[in-house]
């Protein structure tokens, strides 16, 4: 069922080999986090013991919630405008009921795995699943396509920035020529060594999503009419790639799910923090669609004109967009950097980062540890100085910029291309999001999970579920194919002179 041949990455901070899991594991009442491991049980099975309550479920009901938070708000009145008023409604609440199965099938592959492995890596990723259930390769693509989407979500940063700051100066210059704007202050900002640095920034970012969250529902409301188009099916695909977008946090629920105090509780947990996103969203992207009709941009800040309020809010989001940009970069850098310095060129391990804190939090207390281990390296070197060089010295230090050549070079071409992509394709944010959403986010949220659930669990399965994982497999290839071309066609027809959304 499973690869054996298990990276010893897995048990590194134990400082352990598969082999010696069991021997090395210590007495009864070591705490993880809020659980407590026992010894195993006679059948093998890892024993937890949860220590949280009621304030630890409503702590894990918002990290979940924050692994769903972004710019999708700022899109679905768009969205809506391509599938219309009732198949809108209907097609947001199939997705988002998709996303969750999705969601439960993979935590089910995790939980599937060798108890031994979930105990020594509370931090698996989506690919490292996927490396375990179904070999490398499966890593491989998973973790492509998770860099990609990330790639994806950065240059629709600038591209959001450059349609803001356009329409906020009312000025000549095309939009792509404000892409240029924020580059110097992004470079910098994404030379930052330390994840844990990048912290204050999304802390500003959420903010900033708040204040312009309720901004745009008071607008709304304020100005609400009842005008919504029926737009032909043959624009459906672009929803499907938007919304997909809009709902895609998959990367993120492994870790999320492993930092709960029972996660026993994931499905429930997860069903509510679905809910309420999909409420969220349905509220916007329905009054925003009603309201503005068949003239809803594809930024529905563009809506939004008339105030020195106004005005603000689009200020405080730039903002908030602008610090956003470098934490989903970060697994990108990784990557480049990683096969820069003699790696695979997919990096392993990769965590993906929302707007929200969720990511950045995984990736902290990651780092954490890693500084840990390396303080403890340090130290033994210290009593034998004629070893190898401590870890520190090996990587420059510690220091709050990056220090070593191919790093700084690897963050400046990274940030540079992303640029270059949101100049070419970055006519319409909505189309964008939609484009990111069918090509990477589709596979991630269905074909995927679909994917590895059929091949872990497909001989203890019935006909009815492998039945649910086909459908599922084929929604997300068909899904991902359709809605590319799709929305491909309609970027080349914006390059041909037809009025951007």
């Amino acid at each position: 069922m499973f690869d054996k041949k298990l990276d010893d990455r897995l048990f590194r901070r134990r400082g352990m080999t598969y082999g010696s899991f069991w021997d090395g594991l210590k007495p009864r009442g070591e705490m993880v986090d809020s659980e407590e491991i026992a010894p195993p049980s006679e059948n093998g099975e890892v024993q937890t013991v949860n220590a949280g309550g009621s304030k630890a479920l409503v702590t894990d009901f918002m990290n979940l919630l924050k692994a769903f938070i972004g710019l999708n708000f700022m899109f679905i009145s768009f969205a809506m405008s391509k599938a219309g008023l009732v198949r809108g409604v209907v097609g947001i609440t199939v997705i988002a009921w998709l996303t969750y199965i999705s969601c439960v099938m993979l935590v089910k592959v995790k939980n599937a795995l060798p108890k031994e492995v979930i105990a020594a890596n509370k931090h698996l990723s989506y690919g490292d699943v996927a490396r375990i259930a179904s070999g490398p390769r499966a890593e491989v693509i998973i973790n492509g396509a998770l860099i990609l989407t990330q790639f994806g979500y950065c240059t629709g940063y600038l591209i959001f920035l450059a349609h803001t700051v356009h329409d906020l100066v009312q000025s000549s210059w095309p939009n792509w020529g404000f892409v240029l704007v924020p580059l110097p202050l992004l470079i910098l900002i994404a030379q930052l060594r330390s994840v844990r640095s990048l912290g204050p920034f999304s802390a500003l970012a959420n903010l900033s999503l708040l204040v312009g969250f309720v901004a745009v529902v008071v607008y709304i409301c304020m100005h609400f009419k009842f005008q919504p188009t029926t737009p032909p099916i043959s624009a459906f695909p672009i929803f499907f790639g938007q919304v997909t977008a809009a709902l895609e946090g998959i990367g993120l629920v492994l870790p999320v799910e492993a930092s709960m105090s029972d996660p026993k509780c994931f499905d429930r947990v997860l069903a509510l923090a679905l809910s309420c996103m999909t409420f969220v969203l349905m509220t916007v992207g329905v009054l925003g669609f009603v309201t503005f009709g068949e003239d809803t941009k594809s930024i529905i800040l563009m809506n939004m004109q008339g105030s020195g309020i106004i005005t603000g809010i689009k200020v405080v989001l730039c903002l908030g967009i602008l610090f956003t940009y470098p934490l989903q970069l970060v697994p990108v850098v990784q990557s480049l950097e990683g096969w820069v310095a003699g790696g695979p060129p997919v990096a392993a391990h990769v965590i993906a980062h929302e707007i929200g804190q969720a990511g950045i939090e995984v990736d902290q207390e990651i780092e954490r540890e890693q500084e840990e281990a390396e303080d403890e390296e340090n130290m033994a070197a210290v009593a034998n100085p004629d070893e190898d060089p401590t870890p520190t010295e090996r990587t420059g230090g510690r220091t709050l910029f990056a220090n070593q050549w191919y790093q700084v070079l690897c963050r400046f071409l990274v940030v540079v291309t992303t640029a270059i992509v949101a100049i070419f394709a970055g006519k319409s944010f909505g189309l964008f999001q939609s484009l990111i959403g069918s090509l990477g986010a589709a596979f991630l949220a269905y074909t995927g999970p679909a994917y590895l659930h059929w091949h872990v669990f497909k001989n203890e399965m019935g006909p009815l579920g492998k039945m649910r994982d086909l459908i599922i497999f084929i929604i997300g290839i068909v899904g991902s194919v359709v809605g590319t071309t799709v929305t491909v066609m309609e970027i080349f027809r914006l390059d041909e002179g037809a009025p951007a959304p």
